[in-house]
């Protein structure tokens, strides 16, 4: 072969090809780039990461930490309607609620799905209830700049409370749409012990609401209030007008 024919077959022959990615490397290279995006625009792809067991740890540690960076901006942007110092207090108490609520309800949504007959892990039950949460944060997200315009431009508590309640409301409900993904799974389709453990979730974050109490304003017994409530008793005084100290008359001794 002359040595112009030898370049040429040279200059013909591919390079030799790189070793194709490994599971574990595309997983985790999928958990730490798309893992919010999946849950706001295609959720049925991480339910089917959470349905096929695909380096869970690492996705919950993800998903708990941006829904407790999210509940803390909501939860500071809420609290601007008292103080500046009151907010920084109400951005640390937001997400230490969503942590204890999420703590409390791991083990009944464990039992409830697997009585439901759904195949289920501890562990992927531990990443669908962060995935839960943390759709809640991103919703309430979305929601900051309208919370925020209402917490400094008006005195009004019932009407920031309202406000707040209906915020987390259209959270909750926007966030079923990771659940209805689940019907698309094999084996994790079964509803009804979901749509338990989401009502025992809602029933123990108001709770743990009026445990932490005040998140609106300052607590003159330090960060907590140390007398036990229910939270429709909290809600009930929250909603009433705030009663005034009647004048003491000029003349009074």
């Amino acid at each position: 072969m002359s040595e112009a024919q030898d370049r040429t077959a040279q200059g013909t022959m591919k390079p030799p090809a790189l070793p194709p990615c490994t599971t574990g490397e595309r997983t985790a290279a999928a958990a730490g780039s798309n893992a919010l995006e999946n849950l706001l625009k295609t959720p049925g792809a991480l339910i089917r990461r959470i349905s096929n067991d695909e380096d869970l740890p690492v996705l919950s540690s993800q998903l708990l930490f941006w829904g407790l960076v999210f509940h803390a901006v909501y939860g500071f942007a809420m609290a601007l309607f008292g103080s500046l110092q009151i907010a920084m207090m109400t951005a640390w108490k937001a997400p230490l609620i969503m942590l204890c609520s999420l703590s409390l309800c791991i083990p009944s949504l464990y039992v409830f799905s697997c009585v439901a007959g759904m195949a289920i892990s501890i562990r992927q039950a531990f990443a669908l209830a962060s995935a839960a949460v943390t759709m809640t944060g991103l919703l309430l997200l979305g929601l900051t700049p309208v919370t925020w315009l209402f917490s400094v431009s008006t005195s009004s508590l019932p009407f920031i409370v309202i406000i707040n309640i209906l915020a987390w409301s259209i959270a909750i409900i926007f966030s079923l749409k990771l659940f209805n993904a689940l019907k698309l799974s094999p084996g994790m389709g079964r509803m009804t012990g979901l749509r338990w453990w989401l009502f025992v979730y809602i029933i123990v974050s108001l709770q743990m609401t009026t445990v932490m109490r005040p998140l609106l304003g300052e607590c003159e017994h330090g960060w907590l209030e140390p007398d036990k409530k229910f939270f429709m008793a909290h809600l009930v005084e929250s909603l009433a007008p705030a009663k005034e100290k009647p004048a003491t008359p000029p003349n009074a001794r």
